[in-house]
């Protein structure tokens, strides 16, 4: 399988920024188990959610608690990151967090040659890659495709014991985006 499924396409193109200043890269969208109530994803405007990605972007970039998104839920904060130019894709067109390590890592250093061709097409002015061992797949094909890599090392996913880490190197990163 290497198209992207319907759903997240759909919802991913609807918040793509005209221009690109800031492009962002993870590993997958989540899997739902089949389930479209569970459809916990980045762009899922109509459901927060466990979506611990979402929750430490906005957080880094506005400084957006938990309450916040509680009170306003995610639509407005997704307008912004739009607004703002701000847009993530996946190196895996589909979800892979519920694989195997070996099948998992197999199906992503398959993606890279794709994923770098979106990266470029798109045009960032900065890209940021979440992720230790995405950082390690990501890197040089990247530079070597002459994209704007702004870090220099890896940026941990954001689960709650690394949120502050993330937040940290993410506007570190973010802080080297030029203009």
């Amino acid at each position: 399988m290497t198209d992207e499924v319907p759903w997240y396409a759909q919802l991913r193109s609807q918040w793509k920024p005209d221009r690109v200043k800031l492009l962002m890269i993870a590993e997958s969208a989540p899997a739902d188990g089949g389930d479209d109530s569970a459809r916990n994803f980045f762009y899922a405007a109509d459901r927060l959610g466990p979506d611990n990605l979402f929750r430490g972007v906005v957080e880094a970039m506005y400084g957006t608690s938990n309450a916040d998104l509680q009170r306003s839920g995610k639509r407005p904060w997704l307008e912004r990151l739009r607004d703002d130019g701000f847009f993530l894709i996946d190196l895996a067109s589909y979800p892979v967090n519920g694989l195997v390590t070996a099948e998992r890592r197999r199906i992503l250093q398959e993606a890279i040659p794709g994923c770098i061709e979106r990266a470029v097409a798109l045009h960032p002015a900065g890209v940021v890659v979440v992720k230790a061992d995405l950082y390690a797949l990501l890197a040089v094909p990247l530079r070597d495709a002459s994209l704007p890599l702004l870090q220099d090392q890896p940026i941990p996913f954001p689960l709650g014991n690394t949120r502050a880490q993330f937040v940290a190197q993410f506007n570190l990163a973010r802080s080297r985006l030029p203009g």
